[in-house]
């Protein structure tokens, strides 16, 4: 996923389109301990060029395997990831751009898109991921906790509240002290 900026420029006042799969899960693992394997990424979109810079219109799409956060049973993770990234061909257009977006910069006169897809992909990952075992599988109790339903924890609130009668004594002379 490369051009040199003699390349773009030929094709320039034209639209490219891209339909490729690449297979970077070696990148992405190395980047990123918590990801176990990755599928190629589908990538589709455009290549617009013009005399200043070069827009690229993407779709990736493929599936990481990551790890569950509750079981740590490799979970697919679907991405379908929409970006527009912008290179700039001159350096007065990097100077003078007024857009919010970023503008890549080409490295010694080549354009690569692999890095942003890479990182693109990277920062798409979430947090937490729960494999449907777990999604199904809640977990009712621990060590020390237990899952309960508002009811169930309103009629534990009252057990408690009783007095136990060993120590209903106790509490009256609590009650008289007070007063």
């Amino acid at each position: 996923m490369k051009w040199t900026v003699s390349q773009l420029q030929k094709l320039r006042d034209s639209e490219v389109v891209i339909d490729r799969k690449i297979d970077i899960t070696k990148d992405l693992m190395a980047r990123n301990s918590e990801i176990r394997n990755a599928s190629p990424i589908e990538i589709k979109g455009k290549i617009k060029v013009d005399s200043e810079r070069v827009t690229f219109h993407l779709q990736l799409k493929g599936t990481l395997i990551l790890p569950c956060a509750r079981t740590l049973v490799d979970t697919e993770y679907p991405i379908d990831i929409f970006s527009t990234e912008v290179y700039s061909l001159s350096m007065n257009q990097i100077l003078s751009d007024d857009v919010d977006d970023i503008v890549h910069e080409p490295e010694n006169g080549v354009v690569d898109l692999l890095p942003v897809i890479e990182e693109l992909i990277l920062v798409d990952i979430p947090m937490q991921v729960f494999s449907q075992e777990a999604l199904d599988k809640d977990a009712q109790s621990g060590k020390g906790w237990n899952v309960m339903t508002e009811d169930q924890f309103e009629a534990e609130k009252e057990k408690d509240k009783k007095v136990d009668p060993r120590l209903a004594g106790l509490a009256t002379l609590l009650e008289n002290e007070e007063e």
